[in-house]
């Protein structure tokens, strides 16, 4: 049981760590140069956070890895992109076609099939 919340935990801190990423673009300055850029990024808090997040699920995944075999880690992690448009809708209030609507059901489809196969 706990490494399937390790699992769920790595899935979730990936997804954390785009929507962090994601906030602190918005306060970076990409009028400068690379120099300039890179300064930007190390001195936003949000975007250290969300490095931090992804280097902690890096880690969580490492040991997922280690539980389960890599076909099974890879396709349940696919479920990022189902809580990406949950976050993307809920945070970023950004609009979803159709199209993605019926992606996502097939994602969470899929997954659901996976793990009782």
């Amino acid at each position: 049981m706990i490494s399937y919340l390790m699992l769920f935990a790595s899935v979730t801190m990936t997804v954390v760590a785009s929507t962090l990423l994601k906030i602190g673009s918005r306060t970076v300055n990409f009028d400068g140069g690379l120099f300039s850029i890179a300064m930007g990024y190390m001195t936003s808090p949000v975007i250290v956070l969300g490095f931090a997040s992804y280097a902690l699920a890096a880690i969580l995944w490492v040991y997922c890895l280690s539980v389960f075999d890599l076909s099974h880690v890879t396709f349940v992690s696919s479920f990022q992109y189902v809580l990406l448009m949950a976050v993307s809708i809920f945070v970023f209030h950004e609009q979803i076609s159709l199209m993605k609507w019926a992606g996502c059901i097939f994602i969470i489809i899929g997954v659901f099939l996976w793990l009782k196969g």
